[in-house]
């Protein structure tokens, strides 16, 4: 399946990091109007032996590895490993519009401009991830932003799970 660079299995910061890479200059997303690049990334991964606190619990819905997970903070790509029983996903924190030709940043301002302005009525969602080959640019690590207490009690809010790329 074309997604399957999403699988986590060793649960380390270089494997992240290539799932960045190949996300951020190899996929753009494209809605009912425009087409973006992922500039801006983090991984909220939790499973038996990697207990991220700050992972959403999958209380009312069980997304699948590359399905859309829509939460308080703004919308992830699913992550799943059936095999290991982790769990959870890449929140979208900022995207560059190629139509317009300018940043949005924020992962409710991400959320709002890739899923609004469809017909409740008419149409389906039409949001997806497609291939699309950018000029490579270097992506950068940093730290999660704005984190709770839950990432800080399993220590994950020290750890280098966002990631993003500057585009020009």
């Amino acid at each position: 399946m074309k997604e399957d660079f999403l699988k986590i299995e060793h649960e380390t910061e270089q494997e992240f990091e290539g799932i960045a890479i190949e996300l951020m200059n190899n996929y753009a997303i494209q809605t009912h109007d425009s087409m973006y690049r992922i500039t801006e990334i983090e991984f909220y991964w939790n499973s038996p032996t990697h207990k991220d606190l700050s992972t959403y619990d999958r209380k009312y819905v069980n997304p699948k590895q590359g399905d859309w997970f829509f939460h308080y903070s703004g919308v992830d790509i699913a992550l799943q490993n059936k095999e290991t029983g982790g769990y959870g996903g890449i929140l979208i924190r900022g995207i560059f519009s190629l139509t317009e030709k300018k940043p949005l940043k924020g992962p409710l301002v991400c959320s709002m401009k890739l899923f609004s302005g469809t017909s409740a009525f008419a149409e389906s969602i039409k949001t997806k991830i497609i291939d699309y080959q950018f000029t490579k640019e270097v992506v950068q690590k940093k730290l999660k932003v704005g984190l709770g207490e839950n990432a800080k009690q399993s220590g994950m809010d020290k750890l280098n799970y966002g990631f993003y790329i500057i585009v020009k």
